[in-house]
């Protein structure tokens, strides 16, 4: 896709981080396929799309519902800001969109996979 290797690296870092977020939950995690990243990744796009359809207030309402409704806020949170803070001291390119696009990705697989409930012990 041409993404330098430097740019790859941060979303290594990403992948990192969401992974010690899923182990040190604690939680019984289920194996996110390529399947459901190609999912989640469409369910992203396609809200990005809605978006730049709207007026500016109707655009900031969507943001907000989306923001308040992400089932996992801090995650995402820490991935928007790390990429607004990487996008601000880069030189950009066509080829950054891939990576903003895979840190998200990586928050939603990880926000709507569907976790199974702990069996009761006896």
């Amino acid at each position: 896709m041409g993404v330098s290797l430097a740019k790859i690296e941060v979303a290594l870092d990403l992948l990192f981080v969401c992974f010690q977020s899923m182990k040190q939950s604690g939680l019984p995690w289920p194996l996110i396929t390529e399947a459901d990243l190609d999912k989640q990744l469409g369910r992203y796009v396609a809200t990005v799309r809605f978006g730049e359809d709207l007026g500016p207030a109707q655009r900031q309402r969507a943001v907000m519902q989306y923001l308040e409704t992400h089932p996992e806020k801090p995650l995402l949170a820490y991935v928007t800001d790390e990429l607004n803070k990487w996008l601000a001291n880069i030189a950009p390119e066509a080829t950054d969109n891939y990576v903003m696009l895979a840190g998200m990705n990586f928050v939603n697989c990880i926000a709507f996979a569907p976790i199974p409930k702990r069996a009761k012990r006896t």
